[in-house]
């Protein structure tokens, strides 16, 4: 067994001993890079459409601002890029002051979402819904400008 022996200078410094912590700490920086390389990510795409959707509105007064509340009932089918349903997938509207989810999307990729309650500020005459997908495996979809809502 060989033994590691440190030699003091005149200052009274140990050599060696920095060397090694420098060497240590590039190999631990070098083995978490690595482990981070290796944490699977959502590589497939997924590619949404809204195949079936109404708006409908009702308008009415509130002292002197008159405001619209919204039903929004969207069917949305989730495909991967190879045209196949996406099985799993979450749905999320929001927007217009309202927020509704989906139950997972079925065998086909379809979800049906409903948001009561969605309205339109005083001065505001359009607004747009943004709609969120999410599913285990693929990269999370956005649309900021999935729904329009609009005063008529």
């Amino acid at each position: 067994m060989k033994i590691l022996h440190f030699f003091k200078n005149e200052k009274g410094q140990v050599l060696g001993l920095p060397i090694y912590l420098i060497v240590i700490i590039i190999v631990a920086v070098a083995v978490i890079a690595a482990v981070i390389f290796m944490i699977p990510r959502g590589s497939q795409t997924m590619i949404a459409q809204i195949t079936d959707g109404s708006v409908q509105s009702a308008s009415g007064a509130t002292g002197e601002y008159s405001y619209s509340s919204f039903t929004v009932t969207v069917e949305i089918k989730t495909n991967d890029d190879r045209q196949d349903p996406i099985e799993g997938a979450v749905v999320r509207l929001s927007g217009g002051h309202g927020i509704g989810e989906s139950d997972p999307t079925g065998s086909n990729g379809i979800a049906t979402i409903s948001v009561t309650g969605a309205k339109l500020d005083a001065n505001i005459n359009e607004a747009y819904m943004k709609m969120t997908i999410k599913a285990s495996g693929y990269e999370d979809f956005e649309d900021d400008e999935a729904v329009l809502l609009y005063r008529g």
